[in-house]
């Protein structure tokens, strides 16, 4: 799987004994066979080149109106505070190994893992996507509730977070026509041996489009919550190709991991 010293590398400013704490989990999280093994080169990010820009926009040229609004819709808000932001958090092609800042100040470890011919987007954001079909997975970071607990949260939570009006599925309006169709919390075991809790959904929206359209799409999400943040990983596809491309989208759930990297903090539903 992933030797130590390859995560160490990777950014030697980190703590080398936290991350290596973290490494059985995170290694887990990337066993996922969506992803290749092969090397990465030094500087790769195929999300900052020309190629990719164009294609994300779908043809259109830089500008004003539509073109703008693409643009825009590039660089939404997730709330994600990544420490390095010098560096690329692909740690290989179809893996995504990054630290996060936490809400208490603290750090985490964030991983998943994604098909390899999707595209890492360009900055600050921790977003993944296939430019012409529209599949995607991005993280999410918002604060946890004073005075709740993560187990307790309700639904609307979630959905506020992702529909907020700064984010990928709200800049265009308010999305009224959204269902939660499942909702389930799992306990997964970290390296000291506690449990951590994760809640799963499946969902259904109709978000508006640049042109004030609706376009059907289903997600999945998986959320965790650690130092204080909830973390909440979306992948999804429109409505019309998510019984297609379900499998890698539940791989992309299944592989997500978020741990605190700090050793005077522990995961806030860890129990």
């Amino acid at each position: 799987l992933l030797c130590e010293r390859c995560i160490y590398m990777k950014s030697r400013s980190r703590d080398p004994i936290i991350r290596r704490h973290a490494l059985p989990l995170i290694a887990a999280a990337l066993s996922s066979p969506l992803h290749s093994r092969a090397v990465v080169a030094a500087g790769y990010n195929p999300g900052e080149n020309p190629a990719e820009l164009s294609a994300a926009l779908g043809g259109l040229k830089p500008g004003t109106g539509r073109p703008l609004n693409a643009l825009i819709k590039l660089r939404a808000e997730t709330g994600v505070e990544r420490v390095d932001t010098s560096s690329s958090p692909l740690f290989k092609p179809g893996a995504v190994l990054d630290t996060v800042r936490t809400a208490d100040g603290g750090t985490a470890e964030v991983a998943f893992a994604f098909p390899a011919a999707w595209t890492l987007a360009g900055g600050p954001n921790l977003d993944v996507r296939d430019v012409r079909q529209s599949d995607s997975a991005f993280l999410l970071v918002g604060a946890l509730p004073a005075g709740q607990a993560f187990e307790s949260l309700p639904d609307n939570f979630f959905l506020d977070l992702l529909f907020d009006p700064a984010g990928k599925y709200g800049q265009y309006g308010q999305v009224e026509d959204r269902k939660v169709l499942s909702c389930t919390l799992t306990a997964l075991t970290l390296p000291n041996g506690r449990k951590q809790q994760y809640r799963r959904m499946a969902l259904k929206f109709a978000p508006l489009s640049y042109n004030a359209n609706t376009v059907e799409r289903r997600a999945l999400l998986s959320a965790t919550a650690v130092g204080g943040s909830v973390f909440v990983m979306v992948s999804g596809s429109l409505a019309t190709r998510y019984k297609a491309v379900k499998e890698d989208l539940l791989e992309v759930q299944e592989s997500f991991r978020a741990i605190a990297s700090s050793s005077g903090r522990s995961a806030t539903s860890a129990s």
